[in-house]
């Protein structure tokens, strides 16, 4: 049982002590271009965001199952975009849903400028080409924060960031992202 705390609380902390790589020293993040000299990293992981809370996630997987996943699946993300062109940078986050059944679907939010249609169709093609994690009692959803060719804004809204699109699904008086509201947002 510690074994698995020990496991959780690492990929928690992957998430935090990456985020906290893409700090200035005043502590906050710098949304400077990368120095002419030096050309722009076509895609740099940030950090892991468990969009549901701690038990949940613990409860429908397994971590030893779910980080060789997400890494494999930052790999996919990053093989797509060094295929791509070089564009303007941008910031935001690759979002993975997985359903029990081995169905698993991504999405990707950034600022503007957005990675051009192309780019994106690429990455979650790769991503979703993926073998999905095993995961049991209903589907969880992981973000995977990036920065592609140096960064850019970070997505408006939401943060944790969800695509605009998701928005709609929410009560007029806003909501949970909840099973109800992924279902909603990926009907079976």
């Amino acid at each position: 049982m510690k074994t698995k705390a020990a496991a959780w609380a690492g990929l928690a902390t992957i998430g935090l002590s990456l985020g906290l790589a893409a700090c200035d020293r005043a502590g906050g993040r710098s949304d400077a271009p990368p120095s002419a000299s030096a050309p722009a990293e076509a895609w740099a992981g940030k950090d892991v965001v468990l969009y549901l809370p701690d038990p949940v996630m613990k409860k429908r997987v397994e971590v030893s199952v779910l980080s060789p996943y997400v890494q494999a699946a930052g790999t996919a993300a990053e093989g797509a975009v060094r295929a791509a062109p070089v564009q303007p940078g941008a910031s935001g986050m690759l979002l993975l849903m997985v359903k029990p059944g081995g169905r698993a679907r991504a999405w990707v939010v950034t600022g503007e400028p957005a990675p051009s249609p192309e780019t994106v169709a690429a990455v979650v093609k790769a991503v979703e080409s993926l073998p999905a994690p095993a995961v049991r009692e209903g589907p969880i959803l992981v973000g995977i924060g990036f920065d592609a060719w140096g960064g850019g804004p970070p997505p408006a809204g939401a943060s944790p960031p969800i695509p605009r699109d998701w928005y709609g699904h929410f009560a007029k008086d806003g909501g949970l992202l909840d099973d109800a509201f992924m279902a909603r947002v990926w009907p079976d």
